[in-house]
């Protein structure tokens, strides 16, 4: 990423965080997570992603251009991008392989949250009690 000059930054508060489910699970959402910030900074003056975590959630957030209100749910939907060269299945599959295992991902223009201003990414348990976030 250093060639591209985009500055990639874990939090220790992220490299010190535990996740307790199969790695397979889990890689896949980060690196489609990952791989479609690195494209959408490249829209930006600056070119940062920053994966953090605030008490119980893990974010995943980027410089690039912050997401419409309708992106924000559309961005799950199967075969949904803005991506010329998208095919609209990374996020929906992220979703899935993260319900399969208790977790949940939502994108979020909250400030307290998205602290680059461009798309953030937030993964967190799902409420036994409810099944609701």
């Amino acid at each position: 990423m250093d060639k591209a000059g985009i500055s990639f930054v874990c939090t220790k508060e992220f490299l010190s965080n535990s996740y307790y489910s199969y790695e397979s699970m889990l890689l896949p959402v980060f690196i489609n997570v990952v791989n479609n910030a690195i494209y959408w900074v490249g829209f930006g003056d600056e070119k940062k992603i920053e994966i953090d975590v605030q008490e119980d959630k893990t974010l995943i957030m980027n410089s690039g251009p912050q997401m419409s209100h309708t992106e924000l749910s559309k961005c799950f939907e199967i075969f949904y991008t803005k991506k010329p060269s998208g095919r609209g299945i990374g996020l929906y599959l992220a979703k899935r392989n993260l319900n399969a295992i208790d977790l949940d991902i939502y994108a979020s223009n909250d400030p307290k949250l998205n602290r680059l201003g461009g798309a953030c990414f937030v993964i967190l348990a799902i409420n036994e009690d409810n099944g609701e976030k």
